[in-house]
């Protein structure tokens, strides 16, 4: 989890203000040729890196708090599953923080709840800005958020076991999510992908910490992904949008109870050996899905993006 620092606010604010300036089935004769993203570490593409200058490097922690040397400044050890997506379109999924022109301001520890300097509605205000206001009809926006909400969920918990906190952080985080994909609406925004929470039960930072826990992820996860489905059918009905869902919560409970099909070898253990200098990365990190506690690694990023694909090209998407 990213900590949020004075300077990181500054560098924001002089980054918004320089920018200021400056389905479910998609039809066939509005398909989407270009994509935005928004969302948390699982689609960073160096965001965190290019505002706080921060780096991971080893001895390493089971769950970061910046981005890595390894592999771009991606939180995994190469391209994430967005980006080799936006591959297949022909499309900008770079840095937006860092380069005009570029379509993905997805950052590192970023919040669906309006919690911390680059949050969900931080990048969709961001990138409004930048368009006068107007969300392209022709573009697919992507929006992966929610995790970081849900580990917040679990954190607050042992200190409120009624679980009132924790359904009040969740709600906030539906709460944001329907009302970003509101705006982009509002603004004239058509295609949507959207993903659900993963299932944090089986990430290797909380399998660490045992059944009991692993057990309020799961539910946590849940809830967060019920909730998202309600919200998704209410802007359905209350906006002419195309929505596809990306179950990534589904993804990785394929991945986990199938590996072979996947190519994986280890799926419950991380690749990178947390604490130690010497050999602090598995060596072939290829056969692993996770890179660290809660990330997947480039070949488990590939994974999904390959799901995302497919889904996209049942839709009658326009890939190439």
């Amino acid at each position: 989890m990213l900590r949020t620092t004075r300077r990181l606010k500054f560098l924001f604010a002089g980054i918004l203000i320089a920018f200021m300036s400056a389905t479910l089935a998609v039809q066939a004769d509005e398909k989407p040729s270009s994509l935005v993203v928004f969302g948390d570490s699982l689609s960073d593409p160096g965001n965190a890196w290019v505002l706080t200058g921060l780096q991971s490097r080893a001895p390493f922690s089971l769950v970061p708090d910046a981005a890595y040397a390894i592999g771009g400044h991606h939180f995994t050890n190469g391209k994430t599953w967005v980006e080799q997506l936006a591959h297949e379109f022909k499309s900008n999924a770079g840095p937006a923080f860092r380069f005009t022109g570029q379509d993905n301001y997805a950052v590192g520890g970023a919040r669906a709840r309006t919690v911390g300097t680059v949050d969900l509605e931080a990048q969709v205000l961001l990138h409004l800005g930048m368009q006068e206001g107007r969300a392209d009809p022709d573009t697919l926006y992507i929006i992966m958020i929610g995790g970081n909400d849900v580990r917040d969920a679990m954190q607050v918990f042992p200190a409120d076991p009624s679980g009132m906190q924790s359904g009040v952080i969740l709600m906030s985080a539906l709460d944001s999510v329907y009302q970003n994909i509101s705006s982009l609406a509002h603004a004239g925004a058509k295609h949507f992908l959207i993903a659900t929470a993963p299932d944090l039960a089986l990430v290797p930072a909380v399998r660490a910490l045992g059944a009991e826990v692993q057990y309020l992820a799961n539910y946590f996860s849940n809830q967060f992904n019920n909730g998202l489905s309600y919200k998704l059918f209410m802007l359905k009905n209350q906006f002419d949008i195309d929505v596809t869902v990306l179950d990534l919560f589904a993804i990785l409970h394929q991945a986990v109870a199938t590996p072979e099909e996947y190519g994986f070898d280890v799926v419950d253990t991380a690749c990178i050996n947390p604490g130690v200098v010497a050999r602090a990365t598995c060596s072939d990190p290829n056969d692993y899905l996770f890179w660290d506690g809660i990330h997947p690694t480039r070949a488990g990023h590939g994974m999904i993006a390959r799901h995302a694909q497919a889904l996209l090209d049942a839709a009658g998407a326009e890939m190439y």
